[in-house]
């Protein structure tokens, strides 16, 4: 058995085994209250500020036990994100690029970047709303092999602001020959936030959530 395996079976048997003392201990506790209550002397009962003061400490142990579990939790859905980060928090902060054909537009020109494995002679790229309702189309003509930045303006086909909104971005791209160039739209941004999601982390990078999978760049 490979040492990590070793490593996270024993940390979750660590961890079952904590919970476990957690209710065991929360258990006893809760017998002893029950027994003294049921067994004091009818002549001399429980001192009222004694039994509201073990009533607290039970408390306090309800809610110990409670903030241990949902700091696992958190823990394990940190500890799950892609790559050898050990924890999505570091991500915060950073400058990051990530492959990625989603902008969210806000009213300013949006930037973004088209990585094409061979030189085109032709491209061409539309941009279409949250609905799959094409607003912006424009022929970019030829672009070299690598990087190409480019710029929405965020204007419609019609000469309009665009809508603030979610949009999508498709590059269509031709050699010489006519045949089609692989086209990879990337954009750029700051981290502002981390999503934990059942599926895993997510980033919030200029208000558009994007997988740890799809980040190519990360910069302080």
């Amino acid at each position: 058995m490979p040492i990590s395996n070793i490593n996270t079976a024993t940390t979750t048997s660590q961890t079952t085994d904590t919970r476990q003392n957690n209710l065991g201990q929360k258990d006893i506790f809760l017998k002893l209250l029950v027994a003294q209550m049921k067994f004091q002397d009818p002549l001399k009962p429980q001192d009222a500020t004694q039994m509201s003061s073990q009533l607290a400490q039970f408390n306090m142990v309800e809610q110990q036990t409670n903030t241990n579990k949902l700091l696992e939790e958190l823990l394990a859905k940190g500890n799950s994100s892609t790559g050898s980060n050990s924890t999505a928090a570091t991500w915060l902060g950073h400058s990051v690029s990530v492959n990625q054909n989603k902008i969210h537009f806000s009213g300013t020109p949006q930037t973004f970047s088209v990585q094409l494995t061979n030189a085109a002679a032709q491209a061409n790229l539309n941009i279409f709303d949250a609905s799959g309702t094409p607003v912006r189309s424009m022929q970019l003509g030829a672009l070299s092999a690598g990087n190409n930045p480019l710029t929405w303006d965020g204007l419609t086909d019609s000469g309009a602001a665009a809508a603030t909104g979610d949009y999508r971005i498709e590059i269509s791209a031709l050699d010489l020959q006519g045949q089609a160039v692989k086209a990879t739209i990337s954009r750029s941004g700051t981290v502002d936030a981390v999503l934990l999601t059942s599926n895993g982390n997510e980033l919030m990078v200029g208000g558009i959530a994007a997988s740890i999978a799809d980040v190519t760049e990360i910069r302080p």
